[in-house]
């Protein structure tokens, strides 16, 4: 087959110039025999023909006036199968047919990926190349191009196959490990070329390590990888959680990554630029092309980061919009994201035939950059969040590691890191796992990771793969054991820095205490009140603070209540505590009306609101009620028996 190029660079198809031809038969007959201009040599394969740069179908007839077969056009232009490629994409291996083509005019038709299902079809053609080629009418006809193609393309021999991985990471082909790349693999060999990765078009593709860096220029490269501890001078704990997920990241395939780090800021303080160096130890990125935004939908993000695995993975810019209803969507997505990536699935979908649908998950070491935290305390069991000021980056050393990366020295770096592991993958799988675990049960007995029970894990992940970065760079001749064991031990000491700031963000997001903090701003701003369980007026100390004010019509003191009543102020007669006694459903309502106001709603259903209070011990009193605990009790009110939640006065009193 001979090819010319197109003004794309693409290959298109032109004659082939030794398929056979019919014996005795130099030129296509004119008129009714098929059609065509006189004088075209035609190509014969089967019962089919190409005839004036079309494929055409021999009747059964034949010509009464040469006693020649008749021919019937399909189309008009020729096209060949160039190849079957195998896209494995982690989850299935698709077929897909790659076909180019060429109009009877002349005009290329560039190449194009079919599925084998939409080729059996037979409706692809113009899917494909939009109006410029020509089909004619009938079902008969699309099925005999569809045969006419396939036996074309075969007449030098069977179509050749070939797989293409369509996500980065481990792979093993022939029994031996590789790091798929964009531009490769790297294997311990080194970085080849023989197996092909095609990412999706745009950011996705600047996943491409180079080949590996050794000797001086690997140990230059691991200078400025470790300027990462120096970039925030006082919190080096930033810093050293970046360069400890970028030695994680490729561990993905040892222990899954059920994690991720939260990098949020206000605008102005770099917190894109810390992430995009992160980013380009894995490829050609930088601070305006990440892969992924928060903007981009879930089913694209949940692609994106099914393939990029063992790789960093950045979502720029959680910035949840004024709007209350765009900010939820934000919330929700953020939400989807997280326990993807913390409970390593997805959501499950099942075929037309009941059958189960491979899902997609977050297989990547996930960076998020934000504005804000999402919502909700067990979300952010599942990060590790990073905070900054427009203060805290020394622009002078960010400036030196952005140089490095752009120079591709720490994507160098880190191809020789997954070259390293490549030889050692198999073990590491088995050992890896027990060295986070040994690592996490020193943490817990530490009590340095007690915000969430998920963070010893976190910790543990993050020091096991700090310890396999430095034990790589000692067998490489970059470090020394000596230092390699300081560098260890100050990494160690900022990134239990790091966990011990984790309780105020738990904090800020328990459920328990952002219902109580709202519950007191709705009394303090008038938006409900607390009234005496006696009198049914206001409580006899500091009534504003309940829900209260003085009547505009004020001549004895008297004051009107503000909003429904969210329950009752029970004076103690004994000398114990004063009580409030709150009504459950009515409380509940008033407090998320007000926080969804202020987008700031309770995310957890009234009955587990109320035992998770119970737990932490909000709850004075409890009754037991045929054999089971009920966490409201009976309280007589105005006359009647309601059922109460019994908490102190003082904790629920609004501060103002």
């Amino acid at each position: 087959m001979a090819n010319k190029q197109d003004g794309n660079n693409k290959p298109t198809l032109t004659l082939v110039k030794d398929a056979k031809q019919a014996a005795g038969k130099k030129k296509a007959e004119s008129g009714g025999s098929g059609g065509g201009k006189g004088g075209a040599a035609a190509v014969e394969f089967g019962v089919y023909a190409i005839i004036n740069g079309g494929f055409y179908q021999r009747s059964g007839k034949m010509d009464e006036k040469t006693g020649k077969p008749q021919y019937f056009p399909l189309c008009d232009f020729t096209c060949r199968i160039v190849e079957e490629l195998i896209a494995d994409d982690g989850l299935i291996e698709a077929s897909l047919l790659r076909i180019e083509g060429v109009r009877a005019d002349g005009v290329p038709l560039s190449a194009v990926d079919v599925p084998i299902k939409t080729f059996t079809a037979g409706n692809w053609v113009h899917d494909a190349w939009g109006m410029l080629p020509f089909v004619y009418p009938g079902a008969a006809k699309k099925d005999n191009l569809k045969a006419a193609i396939q036996l074309y393309s075969r007449l030098q021999g069977d179509i050749p196959r070939r797989t293409v991985y369509r996500f980065t990471g481990w792979k093993k082909i022939d029994d031996a490990w590789h790091y798929l790349t964009g531009s490769g693999s790297v294997a311990a060999a080194g970085l080849g070329d023989s197996v092909q990765v095609e990412l999706d078009a745009g950011h996705m593709q600047r996943y491409r390590l180079p080949p590996p860096l050794s000797a001086d220029m690997l140990k230059q490269a691991l200078d400025e990888a470790l300027l990462l501890l120096e970039v925030c001078p006082n919190k080096r704990h930033v810093g050293a959680v970046l360069l400890a997920a970028v030695a994680r990241a490729p561990l993905g395939e040892c222990h899954p990554t059920d994690s991720a780090i939260w990098l949020h800021g206000l605008t102005g303080s770099r917190k894109s630029a810390l992430a995009a160096v992160a980013l380009a130890f894995f490829g050609e990125f930088h601070g305006r092309s990440f892969p992924a935004n928060w903007n981009d939908s879930p089913l694209d993000i949940d692609i994106k980061t099914h393939q990029a695995k063992d790789a960093v993975f950045v979502l720029d810019d959680f910035k949840p919009s004024v709007s209350p209803g765009l900010a939820n969507e934000l919330h929700a997505k953020a939400e989807r994201v997280v326990r993807n990536t913390g409970n390593q699935a997805g959501a499950g979908r099942r075929n037309i035939d009941h059958s189960a649908k491979p899902v997609r998950f977050n297989r990547s070491m996930l960076i998020s950059t934000a504005e804000d935290l999402p919502r909700g305390q067990s979300l952010l069991g599942r990060l590790l969040v990073l905070e900054l000021t427009r203060d805290d980056v020394d622009n002078a050393v960010l400036s030196k590691m952005q140089d490095a990366a752009s120079a591709e020295r720490l994507a160098g770096l880190m191809a020789g890191y997954v070259q390293w592991l490549a030889g050692r993958l198999d073990d590491l799988k088995r050992d890896f796992p027990r060295i986070v675990e040994q690592l996490r049960d020193g943490a817990i007995r530490g009590g340095f990771c007690s915000s969430h029970p998920r963070a010893p894990e976190i910790y543990a992940n993050l020091v096991g793969a700090a310890e396999l970065f430095l034990d790589f760079l000692t067998d490489a001749g970059a470090l020394t054991g000596e230092r390699a064991n300081a560098l260890l031990g100050d990494m160690e000491t900022a990134l239990k820095q790091a966990f011990s700031e984790q309780g105020a963000y738990q904090a800020e997001e328990d459920e328990t205490e952002r219902f109580m903090q709202l519950l007191r701003a709705v009394l303090s701003s008038g938006n409900g009140h607390i009234a005496d369980r006696l009198e049914q007026g206001p409580p006899s100390i500091r009534p504003f603070g309940w829900g209260w004010r003085k009547s505009p019509n004020d001549v004895g003191q008297q004051y009107e209540p503000m909003g429904d009543c969210l329950g009752w102020y029970y004076a103690s007669k004994d000398g114990g505590a004063d009580e409030v006694w709150l009504e459950p459903a009515t409380a509940y309502k008033a407090v998320q009306h007000f926080g969804r106001i202020q987008g700031d709603v309770i995310l957890l259903k009234p009955a587990t609101l109320w035992r998770r209070m119970a737990e932490r011990g909000l709850i004075k009193q409890v009754s037991e009620e045929q054999g089971r605990v009920r966490i409201s009790v009976k309280q007589r009110v105005g006359g009647r028996d309601v059922r109460v939640l019994i908490l102190d006065a003082k904790m629920v009193e609004s501060e103002t």
